[in-house]
């Protein structure tokens, strides 16, 4: 009886359907992989003609330079400025990523693998063009090629790509790595030392009020780290299992472990001693105050619930007082102590602006350069409509490339591209009288003035009526 109900499923019709809608999503997939090969082309096209015919160079004042340029002018050096040549590729970089709405450094990747695929490694772009192979495929084969010398890329090609077809992406990694071991000329001690001087750390912000901390080290110390960071955390759990107080898992206490060490560890030249991180941390005073469960706003990172923000608060060794309305979360007020011209408003500013004002950048303010968007060369104010934080790259990019900024009374930067294309940034807070909320409260007919009112006149006022001020 089971046998016979067996052949019958065995001996089933095929689900036409279902086969109908599975090709479907496959040739979907075919004409994404399509798509990406036609985007290399096109993107190793627009590389090919800036380089032959873009003129982004322009010459500058020095008081239009950087400060780093200034000086090494000063102190008879170079000036460290960009050539045409460079100003045209770091202005196409910009262009690429504010037009795909990606990092920078994601789109010099992009003009690396496009122009691998179309003048390098022929048979991958082949195989990405008539689908056989995703972007990620390709991908792996470009990274691993290209950690090898011009004349190895051919013959790793083709071993490579051999029975690709069947491979998924993991599987290709794999075997790349293998592939790019065995047919490398260098000696691993040489290529490991190159690995060496690429480590780094990053941190990339995560939901409901969390991170990823990321780094790149060399795997001896990985494995210490997390031999040390296991030997901690076990003899916690040990302990806890005889008295069980603590009800954290292994996994939470290896994490707590880790992080105990990083705040405040100290390295053997006693680095770190006494130095604690700066966390700047934007509290609604209604929250502060136990009245509201409002989140509160980590700098760099997003929302945080209201219990942590008030934590952070109650620990905090000084404040900058800055009171923000529970409705319009338009600013009432800046501490007077902190009211002096320049650091006050650049702090103000900082506050403001969150993060690098240029497009798609997430530098940290506090980690950019205060800048002019109407040139203070050209008749441009030293005021809070008229300063913005850039990085030194995005700084570059405006004074030495072909991009231009303009910014309206509510913060917003307006960019114009070298290629007249525009691109908006938003502050990431609001502040002032003409905040974006207040703004978009005004009735249709109201005009807003080409001037915002001098928040900072009436912050020094001790007489000024807030009660009467619109926001």
């Amino acid at each position: 009886m089971i046998a016979g109900a067996l052949q019958d499923w065995r001996t089933r019709p095929v689900d036409e359907e279902q086969v109908r809608l599975l090709d479907e999503v496959r040739e979907c997939d075919l004409a994404i992989n399509r798509a990406h090969a036609a985007r290399a082309a096109a993107i190793d096209r627009v590389a090919v003609w800036v380089a032959g015919t873009a003129e982004t160079g322009r010459p500058l004042p020095a008081m239009l330079l950087t400060r780093e340029a200034q000086d090494a002018g000063e102190t008879g050096r170079p000036l460290q400025r960009w050539s045409e040549k460079k100003a045209a590729e770091e202005g196409l970089v910009a262009e690429l990523a504010c037009l795909l709405r990606v990092h920078d450094n994601t789109a010099r990747n992009l003009l690396c693998m496009s122009k691998m695929l179309q003048h390098e490694l022929p048979a991958t772009r082949a195989k990405l063009a008539d689908g056989t192979i995703s972007y990620r495929h390709a991908e792996i084969i470009v990274n691993n090629a290209l950690s090898l010398p011009d004349d190895a890329w051919a013959a790793f090609e083709v071993e490579a790509l051999t029975g690709v077809e069947d491979l998924t992406v993991g599987q290709l990694k794999k075997r790349a790595i293998t592939v790019r071991e065995l047919s490398h000329p260098e000696s691993i001690v040489k290529r490991h030392k190159k690995a060496l001087s690429e480590r780094w750390f990053s941190v990339i912000p995560a939901q409901d009020g969390m991170a990823c901390l990321e780094m790149i080290l060399t795997q001896e110390d990985a494995a210490a780290i997390t031999d040390r960071v296991d030997s901690l955390a076990r003899s916690l759990h040990n302990a806890a299992e005889q008295e069980p107080v603590d009800t954290r898992t292994l996994g939470q206490q290896r994490l707590d472990v880790a992080v105990d060490l990083l705040l405040t560890g100290v390295t053997e030249t006693g680095l770190g001693a006494g130095v604690q991180g700066l966390v700047n941390v934007t509290v609604p005073v209604l929250t502060l105050m136990g009245l509201s469960d409002e989140p509160g706003t980590l700098d760099g990172f997003g929302p945080i619930d209201a219990e942590t923000a008030r934590r952070v608060a109650a620990t905090a060794k000084s404040f900058t007082r800055i009171l923000i309305h529970p409705e319009t979360s338009a600013v009432l007020s800046v501490g007077k102590t902190r009211y002096k011209v320049p650091a006050d408003l650049k702090k103000w500013l900082e506050i403001r602006d969150g993060t690098c004002r240029f497009p798609g950048c997430t530098r940290q303010a506090r980690h950019s350069e205060v800048d002019h968007t109407h040139d203070w060369q050209y008749n441009g104010e030293t005021r809070w409509d008229n300063l913005a934080h850039l990085c030194k790259r995005g700084h570059r990019l405006k004074t030495e490339s072909g991009w231009t900024a303009e910014q309206s009374t509510d913060g917003v930067m307006h960019w114009t591209s070298p290629a007249g294309k525009h691109y908006a940034t938003h502050p990431a807070t609001r502040l002032g009288p003409n905040s974006a909320a207040a703004a978009s409260e005004r009735a249709p007919a109201e005009q807003i003035p080409k001037r915002p009112v001098d928040v900072w006149a009436e912050l020094a006022d001790p007489n000024h009526d807030w009660a009467r001020t619109p926001f």
